[in-house]
């Protein structure tokens, strides 16, 4: 280093970093609503019936199945969300002259989310092979 050089110092926080925490909290608050709104559209379609009871062309045929096929793309579309939170939350940990506060937030936020929905999904597909007919 040259006499006079100022040494290299982090300047800001990296905006990818906290575009990934923002991207986590925002996908989680919308998870939790659609979970409402999907118990709330059940409840008012379905009421007081049987799960067993309801045959598939019913649910079809019902203005529920629009309400809740929007919830299903909801999630997944939050689901989308985490990957690219966790992408940019990566992307912003390996930049030079940035805090990484934010970035390690952002990526363990979205790393988590990411893991709890694999996880969902390894538990269900056992489930469904467990309780399949042989």
């Amino acid at each position: 280093m040259e006499h006079g050089e100022a040494p290299a110092r982090r300047s800001k926080h990296s905006k990818m970093g906290v575009t990934s925490l923002v991207i986590a909290i925002l996908a989680t608050v919308a998870i939790v609503a659609l979970f409402v709104i999907a118990a709330l559209v059940g409840a008012s379609a379905f009421g007081g019936a049987d799960p067993q009871s309801i045959d598939p062309q019913s649910l079809q045929d019902s203005p529920a199945f629009t309400g809740l096929a929007l919830v299903g793309i909801g999630f997944l579309v939050c689901i989308i969300l985490y990957f690219v939170g966790l992408v940019l939350g990566l992307v912003g940990i390996f930049q030079k002259r940035r805090k990484r506060l934010f970035a390690i937030l952002g990526t363990v936020a979205n790393g988590l989310a990411v893991l709890v929905v694999v996880s969902l999904l390894v538990l269900g597909a056992i489930g469904a092979s467990v309780g399949a007919p042989q």
